[in-house]
């Protein structure tokens, strides 16, 4: 793979949101030169199907595995870009065999070349997310096999202008409840290398616990002085991150 050549970026969102909430970020990667995906997780969408509540984070894992299956394919370098709980899926997601370095011993071009993760959520084998941390405090609990969050401006959104903030809340949704109970197979971080950045301000999973999360993937650790959504309050310096850390592994591969 030439030094110059620049992987896709499959971008795997967080719970709760529409997927626009992260369009500024992937339109700011594109005109970095990327080609970023957004597949949609199951567990957000079709909510008005009677299956909806029982869609997993396995299914939702399912559906970013079948797009990455799809790109390597076709001899393409992957870098996953996973926020919050889409931490959880794309570590679900990412197999050995779809790692370059699995494929390459293979004698097959392309494979996932990083994993570039801010503050996501990461856990290991046999873990959920209510067997690890308990029901948050923060989630609104349905009777219809769904869930939301509270005080969602100033948990996501702090750190952006009152009325921006407000605008995002008014666009957030209801998830699977199903995502809350189930149990990790698989630790991508395991297979391929990665970056984990800690948002300071967090108000969401507090960065302590990020910090946690990053050594647990045996992830190179840097910081950012933002809240929980930097793809919204701090895009530019999101990118620039990005970036750094894409060329460098694409160097280190080369």
């Amino acid at each position: 793979m030439a030094s110059s050549s620049k992987p896709t970026l499959v971008l795997v969102q967080g719970s709760f949101q529409l997927p626009e909430v992260y369009y500024k970020l992937s339109d700011a990667l594109r005109n970095a030169g990327y080609r970023v995906v957004q597949p949609s997780l199951p567990s957000l969408t079709d909510q008005d199907k009677p299956e909806f509540a029982l869609k997993s984070l396995t299914d939702d894992a399912l559906a970013i595995r079948s797009k990455v299956q799809e790109l390597v394919a076709k001899g393409e370098t992957v870098v996953m870009v996973m926020h919050s709980y889409g931490g959880l899926v794309g570590s679900e997601a990412v197999t050995e065999d779809l790692s370059v370095e699995q494929r390459k011993s293979n004698g097959l071009a392309g494979g996932v070349l990083h994993m570039f993760y801010f503050a996501a959520f990461i856990l290991t084998k046999g873990q959920s997310v209510l067997s690890t941390f308990g029901e948050s405090s923060n989630n609104l609990v349905k009777p219809n096999g769904r869930f939301a969050l509270k005080n969602v401006a100033d948990i996501l959104y702090h750190d952006l202008p009152a009325a921006e903030a407000q605008y995002w809340e008014s666009k957030t949704i209801d998830q699977s409840y199903a995502v809350q109970s189930t149990e990790i197979t698989n630790e991508g971080f395991r297979f391929v290398p990665s970056t984990y950045v800690v948002c300071e301000n967090d108000r969401g999973p507090p960065p302590k616990y990020q910090e946690i999360f990053g050594k647990t993937a045996g992830s190179k650790i840097i910081k950012l002085n933002s809240g929980h959504s930097p793809m919204l309050s701090h895009t530019d310096k999101l990118v620039e991150m990005i970036n750094l850390v894409v060329q460098s592994a694409v160097e280190g591969w080369s």
